[in-house]
């Protein structure tokens, strides 16, 4: 006889009630859904993503044009080919893309690009085009800055010949959560035919932003929450590609992604290997050939890397003291914060924060 999830009525004094099983695991629930968080490391991971800010935009590109463009540390982008086609052309050692209408294209943070066609045009500075088309046109009548303004502009450029459209959503990282899955991207990733599968939420997504703009209630919160939607599906769909960097890579192995959700959860823990093997729920041995086949690493090298990798962040974006980033990345002294962190990168966090903010 076939097993059947079976439904308990829900009771006020029983919190475990309500609830619809299948044998002893947990399918649904009355109560409220965030009491069951998933158990796979990339369900964890999709859950911890946060945007500081989202802003959409759309440029009429028409051949022959080119667009240098870079963005800062906390910023990247999502742009989908809307009509006509392009090239995309990355710094080494990546690769320039053919890039097609109903394809979308994930460009990491400080991934400097040119969008040209036909490829090797000479490119005009992204800083320039917005400067001579946008900027003008950014205050309302009582010279005040106005993001319902921003939203209006669509670019317009080129020579005048086939038309490429572009969409795009340009999304700021929160720099107080991990960004694993952000920082974890291999480089610039194409989904070919992304945007055709996903149209309705893409439609969706720049008809309400249209809609919030001219009812002017227009608000971060709203473009932020559906900019993660789209960034949720968007790295869904690159984890199922071949070329998947280190930390997708271990979380096709379920024993490495639990060892990995755990550490990204937790990285100023004092992680012993007893503790990551407790976490994988298999032996030591198998944990650490499992986790070097799929990470490259071993378990204790990734909880440094991830500590450290860390660590350059809040060197890079804040004014904390190196002594304080020592500490919470759980050396016991800056000395040997700054040994293990020369080890990892080859610079001293000094050089580092230098380098990124100009701070010494």
């Amino acid at each position: 006889m076939s097993q059947v999830a079976k439904a308990v009525a829900p009771d006020p004094r029983n919190s475990d009630q309500g609830l619809f099983k299948y044998h002893d695991e947990v399918l649904w629930s009355l109560s409220n859904p965030a009491r069951y968080l998933p158990a796979e490391a990339f369900d964890h991971l999709l859950r911890s993503i946060r945007l500081s800010a989202a802003v959409p935009g759309q440029a009429n590109l028409t051949a022959p044009f080119g667009v240098d463009v870079s963005y800062g540390p906390d910023t990247f982008v999502v742009y989908e080919a809307y009509r006509g086609q392009c090239v995309v052309a990355f710094d080494e050692p990546f690769e320039s893309i053919q890039f097609c209408q109903g394809d979308m294209l994930v460009v990491p943070c400080q991934t400097r690009h040119k969008i040209m066609a036909p490829e090797h045009t000479e490119c005009i500075d992204i800083r320039d085009l917005m400067a001579r088309q946008v900027e003008p046109h950014l205050t309302d009548r009582y010279g005040r800055p106005s993001l319902g303004l921003l939203l209006e502009q669509r670019v317009n450029y080129g020579g005048g010949g086939e038309l490429f459209e572009l969409r795009m959503v340009i999304m700021f990282v929160d720099k107080q959560t991990s960004g694993a899955l952000i920082n974890g991207l291999p480089g610039p990733m194409l989904l070919n035919g992304f945007a055709d599968k996903h149209r309705c939420l893409l439609n969706a997504i720049f008809d309400e932003l249209g809609v919030e703009r001219v009812s002017k209630s227009l608000t971060q919160p709203a473009a932020i929450r559906l900019a993660e939607a789209l960034l949720t599906i968007a790295l869904q769909e690159v984890a199922s590609q071949p070329e998947r960097a280190t930390i997708y890579k271990g979380l096709a192995d379920p024993a490495v992604a639990r060892v990995i959700a755990a550490v990204l959860n937790e990285p100023q823990k004092n992680w012993e290997l007893q503790d990551l093997v407790d976490v994988a729920h298999i032996c030591r041995s198998a944990l650490n050939s499992r986790f070097i086949a799929s990470v490259g690493m071993s378990p204790r090298h990734f909880v440094t890397h991830i500590r450290l990798t860390r660590a350059s962040e809040l060197l890079a974006s804040t004014r904390l003291s190196i002594a304080a980033i020592a500490e919470r990345s759980n050396y016991s002294s800056e000395a040997a914060f700054n040994r293990a962190f020369r080890k990892w990168c080859g610079l001293t966090p000094g050089a580092i924060r230098e380098a990124s903010t100009g701070v010494s």
